[in-house]
């Protein structure tokens, strides 16, 4: 309680190595927790609220199975679970313990009845997953750089061939750097399913949103 006080005055910053993502930053400022790396944000701030408004680009009133890949601080699942009155499955998915572990005791973010977490590679999950979700988010992240195998047209073709029909799938990129998706948009094409890109959410992302409606 006292460093929630003192969070209104200066911010306090704990820091926390992971063998995955590096150096992690907790930083209590004004009453809030983030969680940060050295050059973006990872839960509980910009990220947030892109993912937020990413989420009111689609259709949840039908969802009942949500894959979230990346779980960062769970930002998105409070989001998901409070914004959107979400009542259904979410599966998360990340591969690092530290991160898994941050979520957990800072943020409150753990297994239920309806919320599963999973500590494995997003690309072994989803080539063996016989799963199918309504909504699949892709959220992966190295510090601020996503892992080149998530770009590959492999990865896709089990992300949609796990999504619902009519289901979306939200990929969050960043501007800076540049990430080049035109593969992705062309498997995307070849399929024949919609998809839109908003470049510079909050400034700073570019996410695709796509649904797996076939023309």
């Amino acid at each position: 309680m006292i460093k929630k006080i003192i969070s209104f005055i200066y911010p306090l910053t704990r820091k926390i190595e992971s063998e995955h993502n590096g150096i992690l930053e907790l930083t209590q400022l004004n009453g809030k927790v983030y969680l940060d790396t050295a050059n973006t944000n990872y839960s509980y701030g910009s990220l947030q609220k892109i993912l937020k408004f990413s989420l009111l680009q689609v259709d949840l009133s039908k969802a009942k199975n949500i894959l979230v890949l990346g779980l960062g601080g769970g930002s998105v699942l409070k989001t998901i679970r409070k914004d959107f009155n979400y009542a259904g499955n979410i599966t998360v998915v990340d591969f690092d313990p530290v991160i898994i572990d941050i979520a957990e005791k800072e943020f409150g973010i753990t297994n239920d009845e309806k919320t599963t977490i999973i500590c494995s590679d997003a690309v072994d999950f989803i080539r063996n997953t016989n799963e199918s979700f309504n909504l699949i988010i892709i959220d992966l992240f190295i510090d601020n750089e996503i892992p080149k195998k998530i770009l590959l047209p492999e990865f896709w073709k089990e992300i949609i061939k796990n999504t619902a029909l009519d289901g979306y799938i939200i990929f969050n990129t960043l501007c800076k750097p540049f990430t080049d998706i035109k593969p992705i948009e062309d498997k995307l094409r070849k399929r024949g399913l919609d998809y839109k890109i908003f470049r510079y959410v909050e400034n700073t992302n570019k996410v695709l949103i796509a649904n797996c409606k076939p023309h």
